[in-house]
């Protein structure tokens, strides 16, 4: 974007402020190659969010964190009875992800409310910039916790059990290191995994959610665009899969004897990725593998291996999940194998509210710049706060569609109409 188009704008944000932030927020965890690694509640996570806290205070925007550890800023309204407009998105990244995803939409969301201060702006209903725990699940395979807990419609208990459930590469689970971060002290001590329900909003106490993130894909490059208004999100299926079979020698078990679960697994996945392409829509994928006992002239007794389904069509994507998992099923049963499905998390699709859209075309409009709807492919928080209340998405554009990598990347310019559209944005929410 050139360089008199964006003195044209009359930004109000300051976008100076706002990226020196960013890249200050994109040391935390920073890698040789560039690449951020921020997993909940790591080292480098409470290191992160010490430091968003402090710079909450600092602005003045009156710090706290809830039993879920999701941290809030907030500007109290004159009359505070009325619903609240939350701004958020999440700290936490990939191993080795980017400096942009999850960060940029928190970091906004700060100076929207900075902005306000600035101009001596109290709106009438209180607004708050929130950072969500965990959205990526990198650490125990569980993500959505912070906005799952604010929605609440899992259960306090149902979701400390998957928290006890979910662990880390060493064995430590969810729930363990939850409770370990409260020794963190002032702001921390206010974590109580074992009340979660103390988190919980109330359908009343929210107006609207707002959340900006990079798009993670190359349409808006594509279309020479910098900000895009999102439709809605797709939803997405979880789920864990173990296909057990006999270990046996590799050169002793002739071939019509073997159980092998690793050609069963493959089988499987073979099914999976033209299940998902004869749906016409429906993305899937297994991620991860794990193969025991994993020796070279070992038959493979047992597969572990991940599934990811989404599609912005419930139906259709629930369709899809059913195929899937009976196939994996017969698949096993007909190579004389067991298979176990584990369902870790399932999320509705969820459509951008008219209203809250509304309001971003508007805004786009009044700056001037063209205004393009697409739906998010990709998960986030928005997509589970759909069910407490409306929501909205702004897209920034991602240099070559770049995400969850050290390369992730989005332009000085791109980063600050996408923030004065959410400003703009807020404002007519307000």
């Amino acid at each position: 974007m050139e360089a008199n188009f964006m003195e044209s704008l009359n930004l109000t944000i300051d976008q100076n402020r706002l990226w020196n932030q960013l890249m200050a927020l994109g040391k935390i965890g920073e890698g040789d190659n560039g690449g951020v690694t921020r997993n909940s509640f790591d080292q480098k996570d409470i290191e992160a969010r010490k430091w968003f806290l402090k710079l909450l205070e600092q602005a003045d925007l009156s710090p706290y964190m809830d039993a879920a550890g999701n941290i809030f800023g907030q500007i109290i309204g004159k009359n505070p009875e009325l619903p609240a407009i939350l701004i958020g998105s999440h700290l936490d990244t990939v191993n080795s992800g980017g400096r942009f995803d999850g960060a940029m939409g928190v970091l906004m969301g700060v100076e929207v409310l900075c902005t306000l201060k600035d101009k001596g702006i109290q709106p009438d209903r209180t607004i708050k910039v929130v950072s969500l725990t965990d959205e990526e699940g990198a650490r125990f395979d569980y993500g959505f916790v912070g906005s799952t807990a604010l929605v609440g419609t899992e259960g306090a208990e149902k979701l400390k059990e998957n928290l006890a459930l979910a662990t880390d590469k060493d064995g430590i689970s969810y729930l363990e290191v939850m409770r370990k971060a409260t020794l963190e002290g002032e702001y921390f001590n206010q974590i109580n995994p074992d009340r979660l329900e103390q988190a919980k909003l109330s359908k009343r106490e929210v107006k609207a959610y707002l959340e900006v993130h990079i798009e993670q894909g190359k349409v808006l490059e594509n279309k020479d665009l910098a900000v895009g208004v999102v439709t809605g999100i797709s939803g997405g299926e979880w789920a864990e899969v173990t296909i057990t079979g006999e270990a046996g020698h590799a050169g002793t078990t002739w071939m019509k004897e073997r159980k092998d679960a690793l050609t069963a697994a493959a089988e499987c996945i073979l099914a999976i990725e033209k299940i998902a392409q004869e749906s016409n829509g429906s993305v899937a994928t297994a991620g991860k593998l794990e193969v025991k006992p994993g020796s070279s002239n070992v038959i493979p007794g047992r597969v572990d291996f991940t599934l990811d389904v989404r599609d912005i069509a419930n139906e259709r994507r629930e369709n899809t999940v059913t195929k899937i998992y009976d196939s994996i099923r017969a698949i096993a049963a007909n190579r004389g194998l067991k298979c176990e499905i584990r369902q870790v998390q399932s999320v509705s699709s969820v459509m951008s509210s008219p209203v809250v859209m509304n309001a971003v075309k508007d805004s786009l409009q009044e700056l001037q710049s063209p205004v393009y709807e697409l739906p998010s492919g990709a998960a986030h928080d928005a997509m589970v706060m759909g069910e407490l209340t409306d929501i909205g998405m702004i897209f920034v554009r991602s240099q070559n569609g770049i995400s969850h990598h050290p390369d992730e990347w989005s332009s000085y310019e791109d980063v600050a109409l996408g923030c004065e559209v959410l400003f703009r944005t807020t404002l007519k929410l307000l």
